[in-house]
């Protein structure tokens, strides 16, 4: 996961990564040469369908990404940059990097900074990093952010129409959880001020109740937030919709397209149970029924 400790949230705790500015960008960028043959890697299976939509080229980018080890807390580090983990991910940085490689693969400039110039842009208010609280740590206002640069759409209240009264507060009460927080009670208040402003909005969810009988609506590549019942907090988790078709009599490989074929919808992504990045073996709602912190999901459609 990745922002804050909300920003995606599942918690994590510092990692220290020995990074090199590397010859191509400024010393404001943060990343290691593995990072640049990762993003190389997943751009040599980009390129060739660049003209696929959004959701197409984030799957691809996605299943690519698989097998990469997972570890928490990579941007808690010191000065506050840009930071870029390919080579290592949690599942808010494994969403935000497949979504920026796939917007880049569809562009003209194909470059590593013209990646991170996309990252940039999202993972920071206005797409200016200009210190720890202009970096983005509700992912309730990332997508907020997407939305506004026509990037992509929430899905929540066209699918269920469920009302979801969210308040933020998560880390500047628990400001001694946040290395940058600790002892720096001016910032928490910077931060405190941007959960204010995100508490006065309206929000939409799909309850648990509700995901069984609209999962015909969720789409392959879909952004999945999974809705936290801590208070103060919006999402501990988020992962892309993944379908697979099952055959019930065997009479094709995959079961795609053929009659008897059934839709089975899962999802993937950077699990901290399992270390790295999957398709996860449960379906997406026996996931999230039997997950105690999870009241719902929320979706959100890139364009």
């Amino acid at each position: 996961m990745k922002r804050t400790i909300v920003y995606l949230s599942l918690f994590w705790f510092p990692w220290i990564a020995v990074a090199h500015p590397g010859g191509l960008l400024s010393p404001q960028v943060r990343y290691t040469p593995e990072d640049q043959k990762v993003y190389e890697k997943v751009m040599e299976v980009l390129l060739p369908v660049r003209s696929e939509s959004m959701p197409v080229l984030i799957i691809k980018a996605a299943e690519a990404m698989l097998e990469t080890p997972y570890v928490g807390g990579t941007l808690e580090q010191t000065p506050e940059m840009l930071t870029v983990s390919l080579a290592r991910t949690d599942c808010i940085l494994l969403v935000e990097a497949c979504v920026c490689m796939a917007l880049t693969a569809r562009q003209e400039d194909h470059s590593f900074e013209a990646f991170c110039e996309n990252l940039r842009q999202f993972r920071y208010r206005d797409g200016l990093s200009k210190g720890y609280d202009s970096r983005i740590h509700y992912t309730s206002e990332w997508i907020q952010q997407a939305e506004e640069r026509d990037l992509a759409r929430e899905m929540s209240r066209s699918i269920s129409g469920s009302r979801r009264g969210q308040a933020f507060s998560y880390m500047s009460v628990h400001a001694d959880k946040y290395p940058a927080l600790a002892g720096n009670p001016q910032l928490t208040s910077q931060i405190a001020a941007v959960e204010k402003e995100l508490s006065g909005k309206k929000y939409y969810y799909i309850p648990k109740a509700k995901l069984e009988e609209n999962l015909d609506k969720i789409q392959h590549g879909d952004m999945i937030c999974f809705v936290s019942n801590t208070e103060g907090l919006d999402i501990t988790h988020v992962a892309f919709a993944y379908e697979s078709y099952v055959c019930e009599h065997d009479c094709c490989p995959d079961g795609s397209g053929c009659p008897n074929g059934q839709r089975r919808l899962g999802f993937l992504h950077a699990s901290s149970k399992e270390m790295k990045v999957i398709v996860d073996e449960k379906t997406l709602t026996g996931y999230v029924n039997t997950s105690e912190s999870c009241k719902g999901v929320r979706i959100v459609r890139f364009l």
